[in-house]
């Protein structure tokens, strides 16, 4: 990773922002954690739709040299028992944060914490997770087991975080390498769907994009790339898209419930596009009925 390209990324998502709480709300939220921050006190904490092991890697974030220390294996994103003890056992920044302990105005330390290449395991995919993307788990919207920032890229965790916490399952992602796109893959093809579709009638709508989304079937995968090249571009937009949907992430779990519960068999048969209609129908009659009722 260019040093200089993180130095400009740190840049614009801090602008204007001179105490060290913001400062550090924005690149951490940037980096994947899920935060909350205080306006008046400048109190931050872990979100409650963090994994329960955040806080852990955040507390080891402290060290420039954070990479010696993390040599835990990387998982399966939908390990069930992840957050099993998380009340009784929660790190204390899921209380509060001291924010003074990490270096965040320097600038090596800013391009350690944003360069981390997460090496591809077949046993952390974990292929023979079959129950999930199928139409019966899709239309039960069960809350999805969390997933931790430590098993993600951290230009594309924040967006992969956000799309979890709307209640959509995804596969792997990565934040693009040696000049490829960055992509999410969605655990099947109804999930990918529905994220389409809100993408389509929601996100293009409250947002100015510039970079290319594609839609790939083959593996039910999101392309996303800048159409110069720009990485900058990219991982900023990436940002924006994954702000508005943490942002909006109740609206969406519960559009999606409603959405859920007006599905039956004949939308399992349907091809792609039929499906991509429907949803979007579908979730065009939740944003009319949110929006009569404010």
């Amino acid at each position: 990773m260019n040093a200089s390209i993180v130095e400009k990324f740190v840049e614009k998502i801090t602008h204007s922002k001179s105490k060290c709480a913001g400062r550090f709300y924005e690149i951490f939220s940037a980096r994947g954690f899920l935060l909350e921050l205080d306006g008046l006190s400048g109190k931050v904490q872990l979100s409650d739709d963090s994994h329960s092991e955040d806080g852990e890697f955040l507390e080891m974030l402290q060290n420039v040299d954070y990479k010696k220390m993390c040599n835990k294996p990387h998982q399966d994103a939908l390990v069930l028992h992840n957050n099993e003890g998380a009340t009784q056992n929660r790190h204390p920044y899921f209380e509060n944060i001291n924010t003074q302990l990490f270096d965040i105005d320097n600038n090596q330390y800013l391009t350690e914490l944003f360069t981390y290449e997460i090496p591809v395991d077949l046993f952390r995919l974990n292929w023979e997770r079959d129950q999930y993307g199928k139409y019966d788990q899709f239309k039960k919207c069960d809350v999805l087991p969390k997933i931790r920032v430590y098993d993600l890229e951290p230009f594309i965790a924040r967006l992969v975080k956000s799309v979890s916490s709307a209640g959509i399952s995804t596969w792997s992602s990565c934040e693009g390498h040696w000049g490829e796109p960055a992509f999410i893959v969605f655990d099947g093809k109804y999930h990918r769907l529905w994220f389409q579709a809100i993408f389509n009638k929601f996100i293009r709508k409250k947002l100015h994009l510039v970079c290319e989304w594609e839609w790939l079937g083959w593996d039910e995968r999101c392309s996303i790339s800048s159409p110069n090249g720009d990485l900058l571009e990219l991982y900023q937009e990436m940002q924006d898209v994954a702000r508005l949907i943490y942002d909006y992430r109740v609206f969406l779990r519960e559009s999606k419930k409603q959405v859920c519960s007006r599905l039956t068999d004949k939308h399992k048969s349907m091809n792609k596009k039929e499906l991509l209609n429907i949803f979007e129908s579908y979730f065009e009659e939740s944003l009319l009925r949110c929006s009569s009722s404010q």
